[in-house]
């Protein structure tokens, strides 16, 4: 288990540290532990659950049924 701070965190997805915390606080962001009075970090893995989560698939890449052949010309 990885405890990362808020800069490495914001730095794996590409965002600037201010972005990230943007996010966390609108209830957007990955989930945060608490490490003391002032300290907070992001956990290796939920960082890369949250990122997975919000993928989208981009155009002609739909998840959608496999077309079937219905053999009519």
């Amino acid at each position: 288990m990885q405890i990362l701070c808020y800069d490495d965190a914001a730095k794996r997805i590409g965002l600037v540290r201010r972005s990230l915390e943007r996010l966390i606080s609108t209830g957007e962001g990955p989930a945060v532990i608490h490490l003391g009075k002032r300290r907070r970090g992001i956990l290796e893995s939920d960082l890369e659950a949250w990122a997975k989560s919000r993928r989208h698939a981009p155009p002609g890449e739909q998840a959608s049924e496999p077309r079937k052949d219905t053999g009519a010309a």
